[in-house]
Formats: structure tokens, C-alpha cells, sequence
């Protein structure tokens, strides 16, 4: 899932009232939904705390690792609806839900996690993870032979695609220099030591600064 769509669920918390605790409440079940960000057991993937701290800054919103910590906790501690319903009318704000370090609730027997995915994005992770394994499109190239799935969706922009494929060639290039350079001096230290490659490093670093 893109970092897209956290950002557009943090500008529903920034125009939410006082309370907001619903709507952080959706962030956190946005990420346990997200294998792209959790774990099947719901710790956060290696990165994804900084895609999320950045995706906030892009919209001049500022989120703390703690923060986030908080909204996946109240993701866990409520899996379904019902029990946020039951909170939500408990603790008029976030901060008091935060204080109170998310107390249990009794969840109905009957009752389903609570996925806040649409059933269009939901359709559209599956088609996702059929194309990430392989098993679609047949041949086909997709926006994910070209761009990370953690990062971007069919929902992505071209100006966003186009800031990420800039900055990779920025990044290559960086990479393409330094290739060279390095090439270069692997060259000048063999032809210090006339191509004998049984030479150590050091022999070959003091024949080339002989000649210097």
C-alpha cells in the first residue's frame, strides 16, 4: 500500500475535533491490514516507521515513532468496530484514551476486525499481490516492475512517480561516479606494480605514491 494513503488518513486526523480518537484509531488498523507495513504479527516492517514520518512531513504535519507506536496499540487493543464505538463514547479525547493506556474492551462474539479499506482497495491489493507473485498479467510489465509497492499505488500520481524516478537517477548516477572512480584507481595501483595482482594493497599504495 503507498504511503499515499496514510498521508490522506493524516489529514483526516489534522480536520478531525479535539477528540480524533477514531480516526488514529483507522491508522492504526490501516497498518495491521498492511503486510506491506506490519508483520503477520503486527509489528511495523524495517523502514516503515521513516516512510510514515515522512509521509507526514510532505503535508506539513509532524507524527513522532511514539505516535505511530500509539495508533498501531489502539489498533490492536480494538479489533472491531463495536469496541471503538464502546471507547469513542468512554473518553472524550485522545490523550485521555492515551492516559488510560487503552483498556480492554469485550469484543461481541459475533463481531469482524474492522478492515478501513474500501472494497475497491481491497480489490486492488489483491490484484497487487497476484502481480508481486507473479501470477498475473502475463508478462505484462506493471507500475511495480518500476516502482516500489511499499511506496506507491494505481493511485499514485505522475508528479509523485516522476519525484521518485528523479531522485533514483540522482542515486545511480552517485553510485555510477563512484563505480568509475574507483575503477580508476584499481587501475593505477596494478600499473604501479607493473600488473603483478599477487601484490598486497599496501606494496601497491607505496609503489603509486613512489611514482607521485
Amino acid at each position: 500500500m503507498s504511503t499515499a494513503r496514510y498521508s490522506r488518513q493524516e489529514k483526516v486526523i489534522a480536520a478531525a475535533d479535539s477528540g480524533g480518537i477514531r480516526q488514529r484509531w483507522e491508522y492504526g488498523r490501516l497498518l495491521l491490514v498492511d503486510d506491506t507495513m506490519t508483520t503477520p504479527a503486527g509489528n511495523l516492517r524495517n523502514g516503515a516507521m521513516a516512510d510514515l514520518i515522512i509521509a507526514a512531513q510532505r503535508i506539513g504535519r509532524k507524527l513522532s515513532e511514539r505516535e505511530i507506536q500509539r495508533r498501531l496499540q489502539a489498533g490492536k487493543a480494538y479489533p472491531t468496530e463495536a469496541q471503538i464505538t464502546h471507547i469513542c463514547a468512554s473518553y472524550e479525547t485522545w490523550g485521555a484514551l492515551r492516559n488510560a493506556a487503552f483498556p480492554p474492551v469485550e469484543a461481541p462474539a459475533d463481531a469482524e476486525p474492522y478492515d478501513p479499506r474500501d472494497a475497491a482497495e481491497r480489490a486492488r491489493e489483491a490484484a497487487r499481490d497476484l502481480t508481486r507473485r507473479g501470477t498475473a498479467n502475463d508478462g505484462q510489465l506493471t507500475l511495480f516492475d518500476y516502482f516500489p509497492d511499499g511506496k506507491f499505488d494505481e493511485l499514485s500520481t505522475l508528479g509523485e512517480l516522476m519525484k521518485y524516478a528523479g531522485e533514483m537517477a540522482a542515486l545511480t548516477e552517485r553510485y555510477a561516479r563512484k563505480d568509475r572512480e574507483r575503477a580508476a584507481y584499481l587501475d593505477s595501483l596494478i600499473a604501479a606494480v607493473h600488473g603483478d595482482l599477487s601484490k598486497t594493497w599496501e606494496e601497491a599504495q607505496a609503489a603509486l605514491d613512489g611514482e607521485a
